[in-house]
């Protein structure tokens, strides 16, 4: 017996150009008309029974590498916020340990010399002590002569100072007076001129003088 012919479908194009599928039945009688992209889609949904089982699997294996990776990397994200919000606080810590220590050090740098000191035998401890005295002497007649030179320096100041004032001082009335001579000299140099316009007109015309 021959073998049953089974439903196929031919492709056909629309009067736009669309690619359609046209459905027929085993005689090749079209039962429905379909378009390419519609049936395709279609097509691509639908799983067969032999492809079911081994895409689930595929799908299994694929989600737990994925699920572990994606819990990872949320760790690794939340450890890093945590250094991150940890890390001012340390920073800050960090800086006040150290200033501590800086202001610490002159003092146990002390401690730690009279500890060794008084660690050496006695003629040791009282070289020691002679050191100490003779840079503290030293130290004082440096800060003594320190104050001097200021205080000698700031004398000079005040006393050049005061020159400088007394100069201004005097140039001002040397001006004033030179100013004064000056005004004195027109005054006379106008008084002669007056006269001795007066005396011309007398001259010219004998028993009149001008009127003033």
């Amino acid at each position: 017996m021959a073998a049953k012919k089974k439903a196929r479908r031919t492709t056909h194009r629309s009067s736009k150009g669309k690619k359609l599928y046209a459905k027929r039945d085993a005689k090749g009688r079209i039962t429905d008309i379909q378009t390419y992209k519609r049936a395709h889609s279609a097509d691509l949904k639908r799983k067969s029974k032999k492809e079911a089982p081994a895409r689930k699997k595929k799908a299994a294996a694929k989600k737990k590498p994925a699920a572990k990776a994606k819990s990872r990397f949320a760790k690794v994200k939340d450890a890093i916020r945590k250094a991150i919000k940890k890390a001012p606080a340390r920073a800050t810590k960090q800086a006040k340990a150290a200033r501590a220590a800086v202001r610490k050090a002159p003092k146990q740098a002390q401690a730690a010399v009279r500890k060794a000191v008084k660690k050496l035998p006695p003629k040791a401890q009282k070289a020691v002590a002679k050191a100490e005295r003779q840079v503290t002497r030293t130290t004082a007649k440096a800060e003594r002569k320190v104050a001097q030179t200021v205080k000698a320096v700031k004398t000079q100041a005040a006393a050049t100072v005061k020159q400088a004032e007394a100069a201004v001082a005097r140039a001002q009335d040397s001006a004033e007076k030179s100013a004064a001579t000056v005004v004195d000299q027109a005054k006379d140099l106008f008084q002669r001129a007056s006269d001795a316009v007066e005396s011309a007109v007398e001259s010219v015309v004998p028993g009149q003088s001008p009127a003033k």
